[in-house]
């Protein structure tokens, strides 16, 4: 895990120290070094985590032995020791024992398409082609690792793991107006936008390529849901599942897992232990029992003999943590501060590198709406054929009704009128503020909302190439997992682990997993009485078992009183901004502290106001 960031132009100079200053701006992503390369072209800066190889021959930026191809690189590639085998075969030389070197083999060897299709990781890279003078920019399949960029001008571009690094570029600082409509109402910045206007995410499983002739950009994987072989089993899933462990399992740091009270985290210490490995686990707990569940924790790492460590968190220590939280933001983001938190237990605890459950409620089927979709499957189906002036009278109704009883559920169904698609249910399900307080908040006219409401349900749409999903609930989880996993549960916790200079990785998002997992027929993903119960019967433990009948709890802060508890500062800290309406912002708030508007609600203004 680490920092990288560069400038390449095409037709002119680039300037040193300006990467420099970028690669400085990421220090908390790699404090244990730092490298830079430069040419007539191009300028590489990273700051490294060490991970792997811990050596100087690892450092990086890494040429090949010609050094005609430089590469630097952020994450972890899992395969990389049958891939370096392959490239020995093929007659390359390696001169270290860490994955960043089958980058710089691989492209020489098969070219940017056949690597990338190859590679099983988590991965952000640039490799620099100096003998064909082209840049390829890289991002692994579902976007665990971050990669942003800015075109300067046709052949210019900078591009770096955050986007305050970009900024040090020189990049204006225009807030992106249909980005802050999006965050309103999606929580987070819908991909590719981010906050800036001049400032891009590179997509999940896409490419950039940056040469003499521009800059262009292609995708080479995309989610599939295509049926699996007949002769699938439960036991595959679990073989593939304890094999996606054991190579996140690899490092040369000290190594933990993420546990709280539910079946993912409980479902990887488990496997873990099938591959006879005693890892250290960690949790946090608090003082309000309604959020605490570290008592549970406690109770599977004992039953799993794990060295277990609980850190105490209370509302002195959030707000204490205030200016670090937000400034570790990058982007601004509803959610991420359990991340924080339990990322700072991590390095108290000595811990480099920490396993995490994340992506196993989008793979799995774990979340009530997935429930909700499967029982409302018929009614949607027969709303979705009504006439649109049916449909429209309809969300009208509970729009007002929603507007009457203070219910932002109902309110968000505004996102389904004129076109009832998966886009909009999202909205309605799973959006943030409905669209009418988000107007409130901006200052714009109906109009202007509209424009900006059509943006946000175009974000969510899949491109003409995608797949096809067989069902409305594969439809919708396709959003998710492109969507609400990647824009914010992903980028949320490299920010906030990143800000600790802990590497997460999370085994549920293995490649292997996801292709075999999204292959299996929706119906084994839901079952009456237990959650899960597609991870639960592959990783086969009584204990994962009976984490999946407990009632589902999310993991989350009790932030919502701890706010409360220092209202009159969080106020101030809202009212700050100039990104919204002040007036606006004040009517909300009075609002969160009369119990009528949810906390991460108000959380978010703090966090807009965070951006004076």
């Amino acid at each position: 895990m680490c920092g990288i960031a560069g400038i390449a132009d095409f037709s002119g100079s680039v300037d040193q120290d300006v990467v420099e200053r970028m690669s400085q701006a990421q220090f908390h992503r790699g404090p244990d070094g730092r490298g830079l390369h430069a040419d007539d072209c191009v300028s590489l800066g990273h700051r490294r985590l060490s991970i792997i190889d811990l050596s100087e021959a690892a450092l990086q930026p890494m040429p090949s032995e010609t050094e005609s191809v430089w590469t630097i690189y952020n994450g972890e590639i899992y395969n990389y020791a049958e891939l370096r085998s392959e490239l020995i075969t093929a007659g390359h030389r390696f001169r270290s024992r860490c994955d960043t070197e089958v980058l710089v083999h691989g492209y020489e060897e098969w070219g940017e398409e056949k690597l990338l299709a190859r590679l099983r990781g988590m991965f952000a890279f640039a490799i620099y082609d100096r003998t064909r003078k082209r840049l390829i920019l890289a991002r692994d399949r579902l976007g665990i690792k971050p990669l942003y960029y800015a075109q300067c001008g046709g052949r210019r571009i900078a591009f770096a793991s955050e986007v305050r690094a970009i900024r040090e570029a020189g990049i204006a600082g225009v807030i992106d107006r249909i980005a802050l409509a999006g965050f309103l109402l999606l929580g987070s910045v819908p991909a590719p936008r981010t906050i800036f206007e001049d400032v891009k995410c590179l997509l999940p499983g896409h490419y950039l390529v940056a040469d003499t002739s521009g800059v262009r950009t292609r995708s080479y994987w995309d989610l599939w849901f295509a049926k699996a072989a007949d002769e699938t089993t439960q036991s595959e899933l679990g073989d593939v599942l304890r094999d996606a462990v054991r190579r996140h399992l690899v490092s040369d740091v000290p190594l933990g897992v993420f546990l709280s009270g539910g079946v993912d985290s409980a479902g990887l210490v488990a496997l873990t232990r099938q591959l006879n490995t005693r890892v250290k686990t960690l949790t946090i707990s608090f003082g309000e029992t309604e959020f605490n569940e570290g008592a549970t924790a406690q109770s599977i790492a004992s039953h799993f003999d794990t060295e277990h460590h609980d850190l105490r968190v209370g509302g002195s220590d959030f707000v204490d943590g205030l200016p670090k939280i937000l400034k570790a933001m990058d982007q601004p983001t509803n959610d991420g501060v359990n991340t924080y938190f339990v990322a700072r237990a991590a390095r108290e605890a000595g811990l480099t590198v920490v396993l995490s459950g994340l992506g196993g409620d989008e793979l799995f089927w774990g979340y009530p709406h997935h429930r909700w979709m499967k029982r409302n499957s018929r009614p949607l189906a027969l709303f979705a054929t009504a006439p649109v002036m049916v449909q429209n009278a309809c969300i009208r109704g509970a729009v007002a009704l929603g507007r009457l009883g203070g219910r932002e559920s109902w309110m968000r169904a505004s996102a389904l009128q004129d076109e009832f698609g998966i886009e909009g249910l999202y909205l309605a399900l799973r959006g943030f503020f409905p669209a009418e307080q988000a107007q409130c908040l901006l200052g714009i006219s109906a109009d202007e909302m509209r424009t900006a409401l059509a943006e946000t349900i175009e974000s969510l749409r899949p491109s003409e190439d995608a797949p096809r999903a067989d069902s409305s609930t594969t439809r919708f989880n396709y959003v998710e997992m492109k969507r609400y996993l990647h824009d914010q549960l992903l980028r949320d916790t490299d920010v906030f682990s990143m800000a600790h200079s802990i590497e997460v990785r999370v085994p549920y998002l293995d490649d292997e997993v996801v292709a075999l997992a999204s292959s299996l027929p929706k119906e084994s993903k839901m079952r009456t009485a237990e959650n899960k119960p597609l991870l639960v019967d592959a990783i086969g433990d009584p204990v994962v078992a009976a984490a999946a009948r407990r009632p589902k709890r999310g993991f989350s802060l009790p932030i919502g009183r701890w706010m409360s508890q220092r209202g009159g500062t969080m106020r101030e800290m809202a009212m700050a901004g100039r990104l919204l309406e002040p007036a606006a912002v004040s009517k909300f708030w009075s609002a969160f502290e009369q119990g009528r508007l949810h906390w991460s609600r108000a959380w978010s203004l703090v966090v807009l106001g965070a951006r004076a």
